[in-house]
């Protein structure tokens, strides 16, 4: 089974031809594929399909097996793929879960149109602070600090991330700090369970909600300890724009 691993900001990939079809690793499988000692190494799996709704459909697992409703760096980093292949990439119509988005080519940077964010709440009171929530594709919560280097994500990541506000799908939990230019972020991502270097629908999520609250202008600019986004706000439409670079290929061998 041929593979590329690509990452968008540092956020990596496992990404898989999967047009025939074929894919069919278990959970405990593709927890081994994504292992950093003993497999690939990645925060999560996508698969490329065919699909008659889209001009392709992507499938991600996280890096615990499961798979999920969405992911906005997988996408760009399918985009990456999808050059990789030779093929078009621009406006090409990508099914995820249950939402079409498109993707193009802007540079060498990847455009991802998001649509419209859903089920934003602002000011929910919780035992270890002020949370607002936004579902952009997948749910986030947000919490805005003034010191994020020293906040204790390890701690207030599980916390949030399975709070009974959130039950029973859980969030993922983002901690931003807005600074002149630009919002610095760390994101807890649900399915990983743990800190990644980039969350593309979390810089979204985040971007929306100090939008809302701050009338911060379009676009706003995302730092990750990764690698920066950009994310530009039309009325409520949300489009990412980063980076997504190939780091290797090769071939699964070993089930």
């Amino acid at each position: 089974m041929k593979f590329t691993k690509i990452q968008g900001a540092g956020n990596d990939f496992i990404v898989i031809d999967d047009r025939a079809g074929s894919f069919s690793l278990a959970e405990s499988e593709i927890r081994r594929l994504c292992h950093r000692h003993f497999g690939i190494g990645a925060d999560g799996l996508i698969l490329l399909q065919n699909t008659p709704i889209a001009d392709f459909r992507m499938r991600i697992f996280n890096s615990d097996g499961k798979e999920t409703e969405g992911c906005g760096n997988g996408l760009r980093c399918l985009g990456r793929f999808l050059l990789e292949l030779g093929l078009s990439l621009q406006k090409t119509r990508i099914a995820m879960h249950e939402k079409i988005v498109e993707i193009s080519a802007i540079g060498e940077q990847i455009g991802v149109e998001m649509g419209e964010p859903q089920n934003l709440q602002l000011h929910i009171e919780t035992e270890q602070g002020t949370l607002h929530f936004v579902d952009t594709g997948v749910p986030h919560v947000v919490h805005f600090v003034n010191e994020l280097e020293t906040a204790p994500l390890h701690q207030l990541g599980p916390f949030w991330r399975r709070h009974p506000l959130f039950f029973p799908k859980g969030t993922n939990v983002n901690l931003a700090k807005v600074e002149k230019g630009e919002i610095r972020v760390r994101t807890f991502e649900r399915g990983v369970e743990g800190e990644t270097l980039a969350c593309g629908t979390g810089a979204c999520a985040v971007a929306i909600i100090a939008h809302t609250l701050y009338s911060m202008p379009s676009p706003i600019a995302i730092s990750f300890p990764g690698g920066h986004l950009e994310i530009q706000i039309d009325g409520r439409r949300l489009t990412m724009i980063g980076p997504a670079v190939k780091v290797f290929d090769g071939i699964i061998d070993f089930f």
